[in-house]
């Protein structure tokens, strides 16, 4: 029978000695049991069935094992012997009471897997076996984080760090008018304080909106990796009250880039006639559609206070003032 080398080994740790085991075969034909131990071609550094070996630092090592038979046939054959090494470490997103506080596991492990996770979050609730958790902390404070890892060689390593629950920030919200307001009509929303950043529902990172249309919104200010929240509602309600713009800016923005007489149709057809500070006649049309754009013969007009006199079908002459602002 041919005589065939190889070894096993155990999985270890750095620090913990690794053991070599010959498994050559037939076992009662070996003369000779040679070892390898630093891989440089030469089986010149242990003897025996059964050998040992401390490695300093973590990898994959080269081991050599030849066997000679008493007959002088011989083999040999090398396996890559693991070294594992374990660094527990973890990282954690925002930190604020009744939000959730996302962990991380960053553990470095050499020539291993993790098998086992276990988190202990510091305020007496259970650990948690995930590798990735989430945890909501009820109370602002400081807090001792730990994560132990276990891998599947049996290395076991820890990390820890203190980490601050702060409380959310209160977030409100000012209006410049009431929440419900006439139908073409706007409001304006500014969030109360400063923040790091401001998201509105709507998209927007701005400090306030204008908001023209019925619904609900919400408003998150950010702050020290914390945010708070404000939900609330407006209603555009459809009247018929006549109004009168008394202001108008036409920048092509699409918001009170005409002047418009709201709920028109209640008075219509009006004559309309706009002046300037000296009595020059600067606009004037028989309907008016809502259509003027604070331009005079398709040139803009400065911005300055203007002068309306509208006559519509109830006879009645209404006046008052225009300012153009851009």
């Amino acid at each position: 029978m041919a005589i065939r080398a190889n070894f096993q080994f155990n999985r270890v740790c750095v620090g913990t000695e690794t053991m070599l085991i010959s498994t050559s075969t037939p076992y009662d034909s070996l003369y000779r049991v040679m070892w390898d131990l630093d891989g440089d071609g030469f089986f010149d550094d242990d003897l025996g069935d059964t050998v040992s070996i401390f490695f300093s630092s973590a990898g994959a090592y080269n081991i050599g094992l030849k066997v000679i038979a008493l007959n002088g046939d011989q083999d040999a054959l090398y396996k890559s012997v693991p070294v594992a090494s374990l660094q527990a470490a973890f990282s954690q997103d925002y930190s604020c009471r009744n939000l959730p506080v996302h962990f991380f596991d960053e553990s470095i492990i050499i020539e291993d897997f993790a098998q086992q996770y276990v988190w202990n979050f510091g305020d007496g609730t259970p650990v948690s076996l995930q590798r990735d958790p989430t945890h909501n902390y009820s109370f602002a404070g400081e807090y001792t984080v730990s994560l132990t890892v276990v891998s599947t060689s049996g290395c076991i390593d820890s990390a820890k760090t203190n980490i601050a629950i702060q409380n959310p920030p209160i977030v409100d919200v000012s209006f410049s008018g009431d929440t419900v307001f006439p139908y073409g009509d706007s409001i304006t929303a500014t969030i109360i304080g400063t923040y790091d950043s401001v998201f509105w529902s709507t998209g927007e990172r701005t400090n306030a909106i204008i908001i023209h249309e019925t619904g609900y919104y919400f408003v998150q200010g950010y702050l020290n990796g914390c945010y708070g929240d404000k939900y609330f509602s407006v209603n555009a309600v459809v009247d018929h009250e006549v109004r009168i713009m008394t202001v108008i800016t036409p920048n092509a923005d699409g918001f009170n880039d005409l002047w418009e007489i709201i709920n028109l149709v209640e008075i219509e057809p009006c004559n309309a006639e706009i002046y300037n500070r000296w009595g020059e006649k600067v606009f004037s049309a028989s309907p008016y559609l809502n259509n003027w754009d604070g331009t005079l013969k398709g040139r803009p007009l400065a911005n300055d206070t203007y002068y309306y006199f509208l006559r519509c079908k109830d006879g009645n002459l209404r006046t008052g003032t225009i300012n153009i602002v851009k």
